[in-house]
């Protein structure tokens, strides 16, 4: 019980709908991971697919993490450089290099939903998305 709690703060932490998160995407993320570990129960999954879910967070961790601390060192890199009266041309280089890792991190994304697609049955997918929107809608109000 304590790995999963540790497991659902911390996708939570990586998945979360905290807006100043979206900051490092091109498109505000789709976040999935919270509700699927969250609602596992609900939503009926077994063994095997918690097992793919939590395997697949571990093995992603370590990635987005480093993208941020790449795409904070370029913030502060292209800051800089604005302050510093640098080249245009040297700092399209590095905005190019902004935009490419938020790229990645957005096609990152995009990649954890197809995941859970292949892994949740259709019926646990549509009740994932139905919990999602429901929560969202919580939320908002």
């Amino acid at each position: 019980m304590r790995g999963a709690f540790i497991l659902l703060a911390f996708s939570t932490l990586l998945f979360a709908g905290d807006d100043a998160y979206n900051k490092y995407f091109l498109i505000d993320r789709v976040f999935l991971m919270p509700f699927v570990v969250k609602y596992s129960e609900d939503l009926g999954l077994d063994e095997d697919q918690m097992r793919m879910i939590k395997e697949f967070i571990r093995e992603n961790e370590k990635e987005i993490r480093r993208n941020i601390k790449i795409l904070e060192y370029l913030d502060r890199k292209a800051k800089l450089m604005i302050l510093n009266g640098e080249d245009e041309e040297k700092l399209k280089d590095v905005l190019d290099d902004i935009a490419y890792v938020k790229k990645e991190l957005t096609l990152m994304n995009a990649r954890s939903v197809r995941f859970l697609k292949t892994v949740l049955t259709p019926e646990q997918f549509q009740k994932l998305k139905d919990i999602v929107a429901l929560k969202l809608f919580e939320y908002q109000r």
